[in-house]
């Protein structure tokens, strides 16, 4: 088999369907906590990196780091930033706004949750907050759960998500996203004001600014990641991905906890290389698990409601692990409805499986392949 087919087929088995999906079960298991209980404060992960991070922290985390990496691609092998753009508003918004409609028709008056203000003043917000990937306005939602006045709090980080498209879209249209080194000085510069942010303890927001684009405390800590994914795709060519340099990654996480600002600082470097290694490991043949759909979003979308609702029926008399259980076949039913009844009508044929090997295929030059280091990663040897 020569090089190059070796090559495309390391680029068409990647495990990020996997991934995605993987992730965002865990996210239902580490609500499961305060959903559960009213409080995270023995959640596992939190506990062993002594209050750093969750496993739903940690889901979300990596999430934005491969979507750094697929929407670069993605962005890399568009026809135009029209394309690119109305791609992402199809993969995002018609499920969000199934979901928010949902939310307000069926779970808002299960939850007894009520609304201020006129009908007309109701509805004007619920357009506007669906708009801006948020959810509605309301009160008192679910309020005899142990975390009561949320019908469904995961969705706080698709509005962030969606910016960093937008993000993507002006470093296209100027130019930068083909210039490597000034893409790494970004991700080095957004990692200092992370670690300065954690180390001194800034909070800002309240304002427009912070209205319209989210707090400044969560872009600190979601913008390091994703443009992690977009430089780990820039520099695909030149990075090694081996079982001792994760295991060096895995290391240095686990170092990371016995610091106070160590997972800030050293996750965009260590947790990106281990999402990449198992994204791509030759060990780990998941690559056909999306072959069904995509039904990561829609477990993502679904999940915290179910669980609240689960919580409400049971009269709060669920322990974490017993609401995990009980949560997680009913949401991967509801993100399975998402994909075949909405998500999978606005995705264009063919691009179902959002893979590296179409920006690939679309530009045969060198740098455009993965380096061989991935592709002969299960052996430790580097083409030349």
């Amino acid at each position: 088999m020569t090089t190059e087919t070796t090559r495309d087929k390391a680029l068409h088995s990647n495990n990020f369907d996997f991934l995605r999906l993987a992730l965002a079960v865990l996210v239902i298991y580490s609500h499961s906590f305060p959903l559960a209980a009213g409080s995270e404060l023995h959640e596992p992960l939190r506990i062993l990196t002594r209050g750093q991070m969750t496993c739903g922290a940690l889901a979300v985390d990596l999430f934005f780091v491969m979507s750094g990496f697929l929407i670069a691609a993605s962005a890399e092998r568009s026809s135009s930033l029209r394309s690119f753009l109305a791609k992402r508003v199809q993969r995002i918004y018609p499920a969000f706004v199934v979901s928010a409609i949902l939310m307000l028709l069926i779970v808002a008056p299960l939850a007894n949750a009520t609304f201020e203000g006129s009908f007309a003043g109701r509805i004007g917000d619920f357009c506007l907050q669906t708009l801006r990937l948020r959810e509605f306005n309301y009160v008192s939602a679910f309020a005899q759960n142990p975390y009561p006045n949320a019908i469904n709090g995961s969705v706080w980080s698709i509005q962030y998500e969606f910016w960093c498209y937008i993000g993507v879209a002006l470093l296209l249209t100027v130019g930068l996203l083909r210039k490597r080194a000034a893409i790494l000085a970004l991700f080095l510069a957004s990692v200092g004001i992370s670690i300065a942010f954690q180390f001194k303890g800034w909070i800002f927001g309240g304002k427009f600014l912070g209205v319209l684009l989210g707090s400044p405390q969560l872009w600190a800590r979601l913008l390091p990641l994703y443009l992690a994914g977009i430089v780990f795709y820039l520099y695909r060519e030149r990075i090694r991905l081996n079982a001792f340099g994760a295991a060096i990654a895995l290391a240095t996480l686990i170092a990371a906890s016995f610091f106070s600002i160590g997972w800030t600082a050293l996750f965009p470097f260590a947790g990106t290389y281990l999402v990449f290694y198992i994204a791509f490991a030759k060990w780990l043949p998941l690559n056909n698990v999306g072959r069904f759909g995509d039904f990561s979003y829609g477990t993502y979308l679904y999940a915290f409601p179910i669980e609240q609702l689960l919580v409400q029926s049971f009269g709060g008399s669920l322990t974490p692990t017993q609401l995990f259980v009980y949560a997680t076949p009913l949401t991967l039913l509801a993100a399975v409805l998402s994909w075949y009844a909405v998500e999978r009508h606005f995705l264009r044929r063919g691009r179902r499986k959002q893979s590296l090997v179409k920006a690939v295929e679309a530009d045969r030059s060198p740098r455009k392949y993965l380096s061989a280091q991935i592709t002969s990663m299960s052996t430790g040897r580097t083409d030349s």
